[in-house]
Formats: structure tokens, C-alpha cells, sequence
């Protein structure tokens, strides 16, 4: 059997990923043990962990979607792009689920349908009334650039959103509209851009009727933020509250709905940013699979705790649904606990439901004293796949 080290390449348990912080030979710059009474609340602390300030990151996310608007603004858009039969996004990760959150967002406002393709090439169905919108937020994403490959090949209408790259340079080269942004650090701390490009996107080319505004969505999701950023004490947070709730347990986070791929977005910060074992569960389909499952094995009732994520404007059989699964779940003693997304429209609803996780998963990075902002395991796979195919 291969051992995980042998195959991402790491022999020293020192180069394993998720470490804490190098101890310094000040003991008073070290990071605290978990036996000394870690907590969310000490700045100093969070920065230790944190150096790449990745909690600062998220608090940029109200910024990212001003810009995400100048940027899509200001492009040239050929008038074929909006004659079009449905919409495919090429991206990956951090990168994609900005599209999977506008489809949840818009939905039937779509005057098309809209899907994200994850992996390489094109699907057979997508033709010369397909729009294609790349986006990779380093411009080297090699799925992506296949799937460009191929839509210039066919001959589609391409957009393109990245930060640089060679898909970037080949856009400028051939003159495919180019939605450039600036942003350093991880793609996942860019979702303002991942969402608001493809949100702007749509709606400049009337293929998203009656587009929620954008002022009121930040002025909800600025709230939010203030009152879970780290100079909040955890007694008033809800971020470190929920942080603390999950730490030491695997995460399952039920959404439903708009809030459906905010769940897969939960999920997968938790990956990243705690660099921890995580599930989501879509709403009602989880009720003929997921729902049984909870049983066994009994021993580990304990380490599970599901996450629900709620819009207020669900439909009351998905109320009714959930209603049914909170008392069953009861009954297994199973830790859960409600998040109620707040906002005047269904794009409020999605950014503050996104911010709250990407916060949660920070903190809770911290108490692991996890810095949140390498993803090391990534980039070992790369480095592999690349040399498997030199």
C-alpha cells in the first residue's frame, strides 16, 4: 500500500501540511498550546496564527465586488455574446464556485441555462450559441485552459476572467474580452471577484432579467462582518461561537435552495482554510440517503456536527423538511446548529451566508493553530501531476 508521504512527496513529519507556526526561541512569540486555554479573543494570538491575514482577506470581500462592477463595466462586449442558447463557465475550486453561487442566486431570472464545468475540454452539447466564461483566478489553471482550447477551436464566444496568466496573455493576443482584476493571495479569498464578475457579467448582457442591486447586498454583508470581526469578543460572535461549537468534530452542512451551493462553499473553506474534514448535504435530497446514515457508527455519534444553512424566504416544504430532520437528528443526539443567511434579496442573502462561513472556517484554523492561508497538499499534488506528465 502506498503511505500518503511517499505519494505527495513529504518523508519528514515536519514537511507535512497544516503545521503551526515554527516555535521561535521566544516562548512568548509561540503560539499557545491547546492545554493552555487557546482563544479567539487575544489579536496577537490570531496574527501569530494568521500571518498571511487571511481573516483580513475576508473582510476585503465587500471591495472585491465594487471592483468586480468597474471591471465588467468597462469592457468591450461584442453584441453575439448575448444572442446566445445557455452559458458554460470553465473553473475549478475556489475559482468555480463564484459561478455556482450566481446560478443559485439568479435562478429563474436566467434567461438561459447556466452551468459550471469542472475538468478538461468542452462537454459534446456546447456549440456556437454556448457562451463560455473562463475563469481562473492564476490564469494557469490547466482544465481551464484545455476548455479555452477547445471553445476557440469550435469557434464559441469566449469571455475570460483572470488576474494574468497565459489565459490572460492568449485573450489579449487573439482580443477575447478580458475581465482583468487584481488580487493577490488565494483564489478562494477572491469569491467577491468569482461571484461579482459573473453576476456583472450576466447582467450587462441581459441573459440575468432583474438583477438583485448591489448596495443593499453590501450594506447587509458589511453588518455581518462587523459583527464577527476578530476585535469581536466570542461572547458576542457568532462566527467564534459556531467555531468553537465545531472544533474537534467533522462539520456536515446541510443547504437547500439559494443556499445550497453556500453550503458547498462552507464545506470547502473548512478544507482549505482548516484544512479539515468537512461534507455538505443538499436539501431535500439528503433526506432520502443522508438522513440514514446518522445512526452508525453509534460510538462516534459525538463526532459530527451538522451545520444548517437557512433562508428565510425557503419554501415552507423545505421548512416542513428540515422541521422533520432537526427531530430525528434529536433523537441521535447529534450537535447541530441553525444559520439563518440575512439580506433584503436572494444576492444578500448568498454573500453574507458565504462571508459567515469563510470566518467560521478561519477561526477555526486558529484553534487548531493551523495557518490557514498554505494549501501544501495542492501543491505537492501539482508538482506530481506535473512531473507524471513531463
Amino acid at each position: 500500500m502506498t503511505d500518503a508521504r511517499d505519494f505527495f512527496g513529504y518523508r519528514d513529519p515536519d514537511d507535512e501540511p497544516g503545521q503551526r507556526p515554527e516555535e521561535t526561541a521566544d516562548e512568548e512569540l509561540a503560539p499557545p498550546q491547546i492545554e493552555d486555554a487557546v482563544t479567539l479573543d487575544d489579536l496577537a494570538v490570531i496574527s501569530r496564527i494568521d500571518p498571511g491575514d487571511m481573516l483580513g482577506r475576508v473582510q476585503r470581500l465587500p471591495g472585491q465586488l465594487a471592483e468586480a462592477r468597474r471591471v465588467v463595466a468597462a469592457a468591450k462586449l461584442p453584441e453575439s455574446h448575448r444572442d446566445v442558447d445557455g452559458v458554460l463557465v470553465l473553473a475549478m475550486g475556489g475559482s468555480a464556485i463564484g459561478a455556482e453561487l450566481v446560478a443559485g442566486i439568479a435562478g429563474d431570472r436566467l434567461r438561459v441555462p447556466l452551468t459550471v464545468h469542472r475538468d478538461y475540454g468542452l462537454p459534446a452539447w456546447a456549440g456556437k450559441r454556448t457562451l463560455v466564461i473562463a475563469v481562473s483566478h492564476s490564469g494557469e489553471t490547466v482544465e481551464t485552459l484545455s476548455g479555452v482550447d477547445e471553445a476557440r477551436r469550435r469557434g464559441l464566444p469566449l469571455v475570460v476572467a483572470s488576474t494574468g496568466g497565459r489565459l490572460g496573455a492568449d485573450a489579449v493576443a487573439d482580443r477575447t474580452p478580458y475581465l482583468q482584476y487584481r488580487a493577490t493571495g488565494q483564489p478562494r479569498a477572491a469569491i467577491g471577484f468569482g461571484l461579482g464578475l459573473v453576476h456583472e457579467l450576466l447582467s450587462r448582457l441581459e441573459l440575468l432579467t432583474d438583477p438583485d442591486p448591489l448596495g443593499p447586498a453590501v450594506e447587509a454583508l458589511d453588518a455581518v462582518l462587523g459583527r464577527n470581526a476578530p476585535s469581536v469578543e466570542t461572547e458576542a460572535s457568532v462566527a467564534k461561537q459556531l467555531a468553537w461549537s465545531i472544533y474537534g468534530r467533522i462539520p456536515a452542512v446541510y443547504g437547500a435552495g439559494i443556499m445550497l451551493p453556500v453550503a458547498h462553499r462552507w464545506k470547502t473553506q473548512f478544507n482549505e482554510n482548516a484544512k479539515a474534514w468537512a461534507m455538505f448535504e443538499p436539501m431535500p435530497e439528503a433526506n432520502h440517503n443522508a438522513i440514514e446514515g446518522s445512526l452508525n457508527p453509534r460510538e462516534l455519534s459525538d463526532a459530527l456536527y451538522v451545520v444548517e444553512l437557512r433562508d428565510p424566504n425557503e419554501p415552507a416544504e423545505i421548512a416542513d423538511r428540515y422541521a422533520v430532520v432537526n427531530e430525528l437528528l434529536g433523537e441521535r443526539a447529534t450537535n447541530r446548529s441553525v444559520v439563518w443567511a440575512e439580506g433584503p434579496s436572494p444576492l444578500a442573502r448568498v454573500l453574507t451566508a458565504v462571508a459567515l462561513g469563510d470566518l467560521v472556517s478561519v477561526y477555526l484554523a486558529i484553534l487548531y493553530q493551523t495557518d490557514p492561508t498554505p494549501v501544501t497538499l495542492l501543491a505537492m499534488l501539482k508538482q506530481r501531476l506535473a512531473r507524471s506528465t513531463d
